[in-house]
């Protein structure tokens, strides 16, 4: 009896996930969508369903559908707390902090942020790698002892290929990326445990919008366009609905004040404004928000072009 070929591994990966992307959705010409717009260019994309935005295909090559299992097990009980929200009773999340703090957890690990550090901590070792040139004499040495290598300087280079050809095809094969997010999941989410959550209404007559890097930290004297690291920051801040943002922040520290710009007092518009300057490649709205202007000024972008 032949055994059934294994699943293979899911293509479209989220890394900011549907339950909350849905949370941002309006309906347009009797059609349900999200807006987007890029912000490296400011191009405008037409409202579209939360499944066909804020992926990338094959993001976790490696234990894929494990991946995916984990993250449907901590998005789920979000069902909930969103019910409750839309009810307007912040008040009653506080039973449910585990919920959202491992919520935001997933978010802080499993976004294009922690993508770019881990991409940029192997460049690092591989450069640094390249120009070790003791370590290459030592590793030469003993694989040919009885070589002049002062005659033979290209087996210097061969010897960072030999320490680096291992390490490559496990980064092709996507198993240190992994490994990195879900380690760095687990710690988050073991910190987060012991924070305390405040849930914040938006003003009357202002609504969130939400980058691509959902889960912003911020800290003293932080530059607005880079997430500080868990430990450095006061406070994480997600936006979970249009109306309701979380904060989350260590117990032994007051509910913090937030803003990007120190000058300016209203808040929902600085925190709007910390989704956009960390968002690596796009920011969703609600459509009829206004918040393609809000996305555009903060950028510094100019007429409205579409896509």
């Amino acid at each position: 009896m032949k055994s059934k070929p294994g699943r293979p591994s899911p293509k479209r990966q989220h890394y900011v996930s549907q339950v909350l992307l849905k949370q941002f959705s309006g309906v347009t010409n009797g059609e349900e969508g999200i807006c987007q717009i890029e912000v490296v260019d400011g191009r405008t994309i037409d409202p579209k369903p939360s499944k066909s935005m804020g992926f990338e295909w094959h993001m976790f090559k490696h234990k894929g559908e494990w991946m995916e299992k984990l993250w449907q097990e901590v998005e789920g009980p979000m069902g909930h707390v969103n019910s409750i929200l839309a009810n307007g009773r912040p008040e009653d999340v506080e039973p449910h902090k585990i919920a959202v703090t491992d919520f935001i957890a997933l978010h802080f690990a499993r976004s294009l942020e922690t993508k770019r550090i881990h991409r940029d901590s192997y460049e690092k070792m591989e450069r640094q790698t390249r120009a070790n040139r003791e370590m290459q004499l030592k590793l030469a040495a003993i694989r040919y002892p009885m070589l002049d290598l002062a005659l033979a300087p290209s087996v210097l280079d061969s010897m960072s290929e030999a320490v680096l050809e291992p390490i490559q095809a496990q980064e092709a094969m996507g198993s240190p990326f992994q490994e990195f997010v879900e380690s760095a999941f687990a710690r988050t989410r073991q910190q987060l445990s012991n924070y305390s959550l405040s849930i914040r209404p938006a003003l009357s007559g202002t609504e969130y919008l939400l980058g691509d890097c959902p889960a912003v930290g911020v800290a003293r004297g932080m530059n607005p366009r880079r997430r500080p690291p868990l430990f450095e920051a006061k406070a994480l801040i997600m936006p979970l609905s249009t109306q309701f943002v979380a904060f989350v922040y260590p117990r032994d520290s007051e509910d913090p004040d937030f803003s990007v710009d120190p000058t300016d007092r209203e808040e929902v518009l600085a925190i709007n404004q910390g989704q956009i300057a960390q968002a690596h490649k796009r920011v969703f709205y609600r459509p009829g928000s206004g918040h393609q202007m809000t996305a555009r000024t903060y950028l510094g972008l100019g007429q409205v072009s579409a896509g």
